[in-house]
C-alpha cells in the first residue's frame, strides 16, 4: 500500500501538468534572486502567467486562478510604473557615467534619487579627500581627475575616473586606512556620511547595489595597486650583469 501510494506521489510529480506547476514556482524563485527589480518583476510576471496556466488547465482551481491573475495584474501594473518612471528621469554625461559604474542594476528613478542626495564638486589640485586615521566623513566618486592613495608617506595607488574615495571607512564606521590627495583638479561627485546613511536606511536594495559596487571598485583597485608595486620593485631589481 505504501509503495502504490509512493509511485503514485511519484507519477504525479514527474507528469506533464506537474512540470508546468514546476516552472511556475522555480521562476519565482529566480525571480527572489535577482539583484535587478526589472528583472524581478519580468521574470515574476512570468512566473505568474505560467502558474495561472499551471491552476486553470491541471489543477482547474478557481480560488488559485483568481489569485494567480492577482499576482500578474500586480507585476504588470509595477512594470509600468518602472517603464513610466524612465522615461521622466534624464541624466547628463556625468550622472550617466556614474550610474554606469555604481548603479548598473538600479531602476533609473532610485538611481536619480540617489544622485540627489550628493553634490557635485570640483576639487583643485592637492586637495586632501581623507587623511589616514582620521574619521571618514564624505564618500566620494571621482567623474575625472587623479588622486594618490597615501599611506605612511608612501604612495601605494592612484585613483582616477570610476574610482570611489572613502567607501571602506562610510561602511565601516573606521578611520581612514590612508591619506588621499587630488594629483589634478577633481570633479566628483560628493556624499555626506550622515545624508548618506538616511537615505540608505529605507532603501536596502539600494544599499546592496552600492556595496556591490564597492567591491568591484576595491577589486579593480588592489589589482592596479599590484600592478604598480611590482612594477616598482623591477625597476629597483639590479639588471643582470652589473
Amino acid at each position: 500500500m505504501d509503495f502504490k501510494l509512493d509511485a503514485d506521489l511519484l507519477a504525479a510529480l514527474v507528469s506533464p501538468g506537474a512540470f508546468l506547476g514546476h516552472a511556475a514556482y522555480g521562476l519565482l524563485v529566480l525571480s527572489m534572486m535577482m539583484r535587478s527589480i526589472v528583472w524581478l518583476r519580468i521574470i515574476a510576471l512570468i512566473s505568474g502567467v505560467t502558474q495561472l496556466g499551471y491552476d486553470s488547465l491541471v489543477l482547474h482551481d478557481p480560488v488559485s486562478v483568481g489569485w494567480d491573475a492577482l499576482f500578474v495584474l500586480a507585476n504588470a501594473y509595477q512594470m509600468m510604473v518602472l517603464a513610466w518612471q524612465a522615461r521622466r528621469v534624464r541624466f547628463n554625461d556625468e550622472e550617466y557615467g556614474f550610474c554606469q559604474n555604481a548603479l548598473p542594476l538600479v531602476p533609473p528613478m532610485l538611481a536619480r534619487q540617489f544622485i540627489n542626495v550628493g553634490a557635485w564638486q570640483d576639487l583643485p589640485e592637492g586637495s586632501e579627500l581623507t587623511r589616514q586615521d582620521q574619521p571618514v566623513d564624505k564618500l566620494t566618486y571621482i567623474a575625472s581627475g587623479t588622486v594618490d592613495v597615501v599611506v605612511h608617506d608612501h604612495t601605494i595607488a592612484e585613483c582616477e575616473s570610476g574610482d570611489f574615495i572613502g567607501e571602506l571607512g562610510i561602511l565601516s564606521g573606521k578611520p581612514a586606512t590612508a591619506t588621499t590627495i587630488a594629483t589634478a583638479p577633481v570633479r566628483a561627485l560628493v556624499f555626506e556620511r550622515d545624508r548618506l546613511f538616511r537615505h540608505l536606511r529605507t532603501r536596502p536594495d539600494l544599499k546592496l547595489a552600492l556595496q556591490s559596487a564597492f567591491k568591484e571598485n576595491l577589486r579593480s583597485k588592489l589589482s592596479l595597486a599590484n600592478e604598480r608595486t611590482l612594477a616598482h620593485r623591477k625597476a629597483e631589481a639590479p639588471v643582470a650583469g652589473e
